[in-house]
């Protein structure tokens, strides 16, 4: 197995905890936050650079109901990540604070909460996306025959429960809100229970990545019956 491609997976399934991290700003210090938004991005820019390949092929060939599907994804991706971004520089307190377009009002501030929602579940459909190949790659890893009772039906009973609950704490958490721009100010529980708080968010991640295969099931897999 190829060293680029262990490190794109690696990477990653890094960003994907940083993400989380980053949607529990209240379980760490606004500083901590600040830093791991910078790791954040710095870790998507190496992994567009190890994608290079993708945006070299992106005016060849045709476009297929899933290609299409992929770049309407990857476009809303960099749009969002861009968004939560610029906002995020602009309300930097710590790392950032004497930027000439330093910003601290109430406009940027939901721009971000919404953009950050937003990319959760945009970051969710692009993993989903590439489900299957992730599949794979961790069956060579660890030695499973993708074609296994443990592949093929107990994972997948497991991960469509946990997205089934994803979408109950999707509703619980009231999320729509903030994907709606409805959010003036987030009000947190600082003492939850930060596993249970990780917990939901990656089953709601989990919800998104099923979304997506639902979407390439409908738009690739069904093929009308030719008589």
């Amino acid at each position: 197995m190829r060293r680029k491609y262990q490190c794109q997976v690696l990477s990653d399934v890094v960003m994907l905890f940083i993400l989380l991290s980053l949607m529990g700003f209240h379980l760490w210090s606004e500083y901590i936050h600040e830093w791991l938004g910078t790791i954040l991005f710095l870790m998507v820019m190496l992994h567009v650079g190890l994608n290079t390949h993708w945006l070299q092929k992106l005016f060849q060939g045709e476009y297929c109901a899933f290609r299409l599907l992929q770049l309407s994804i990857n476009a809303l991706l960099l749009l969002l990540f861009l968004s939560a971004v610029i906002s995020g520089v602009m309300l930097s307190r710590h790392l950032l604070p004497d930027l000439v377009i330093h910003s601290s009002s109430d406009l940027v501030r939901k721009v971000h909460m919404a953009s950050v929602h937003w990319l959760q579940i945009i970051i969710a459909l692009h993993l989903g996306i590439h489900w299957r190949m992730l599949a794979n790659f961790f069956c060579k890893i660890w030695h499973i025959s993708p074609v296994s009772v443990l592949i093929t039906r107990i994972l997948p009973l497991i991960f469509s429960a946990i997205a089934v609950y994803g979408i109950y704490a999707f509703i619980q958490r009231e999320r729509l809100p903030y994907l709606l721009f409805q959010v003036d100010f987030a009000f947190f529980d600082f003492d939850e229970s930060m596993f249970l708080f990780y917990w939901d968010f990656f089953a709601i991640t989990l919800s998104g990545a099923y979304l997506s295969q639902i979407l390439i099931w409908l738009m690739t897999f069904r093929q009308p019956v030719r008589r």
